[in-house]
């Protein structure tokens, strides 16, 4: 039950489910960017997976900012400013997609693609929280 009243607790809960779904839209985007040059690289180019996946990983991050800061988000925050602060949380979550991709085929013993997709899951709470309360979050 819900401390607030029932109008402003639909509202809040609606604007919730519209950004979270623009969120996972822009995130499926960026993964399938992220996915297909990964596999590229190792299908084709027979890279290792961290390095495609790494390669992937800039590419959906590019996806990344420029959907999520104009639709999910609606960002009023300034261009310069937002983009330092996504940079930041982008590097964090660059090296976390890496060492748990890495970790996962070496230690676990995991073909790429399940790592990757155990991957993504994992960082995207990282990406999702630190974006919406501190890259995208108005002042």
């Amino acid at each position: 039950m819900s401390l607030l009243p029932r109008y402003i607790d639909s509202k809040i809960s609606r604007q919730w489910h519209r950004e979270m779904l623009h969120y996972l839209w822009v995130g499926f985007l960026a993964t399938a960017s992220q996915y297909i040059l990964l596999i590229l690289c190792v299908e084709v180019f027979h890279s290792s997976a961290v390095l495609g996946s790494s390669l992937g990983y800039l590419l959906g991050g590019l996806v990344n900012y420029v959907l999520n800061r104009k639709h999910t988000f609606a960002s009023q925050k300034k261009h310069h400013k937002a983009i330092i602060q996504f940079t930041i949380v982008f590097a964090i979550a660059f090296f976390m997609n890496g060492a748990l991709l890495q970790m996962l085929q070496t230690l676990v013993k995991l073909h790429y693609m399940p790592a990757q997709i155990l991957t993504t899951v994992l960082v995207l709470g990282w990406n999702y929280s630190a974006h919406k309360f501190w890259t995208f979050r108005d002042a």
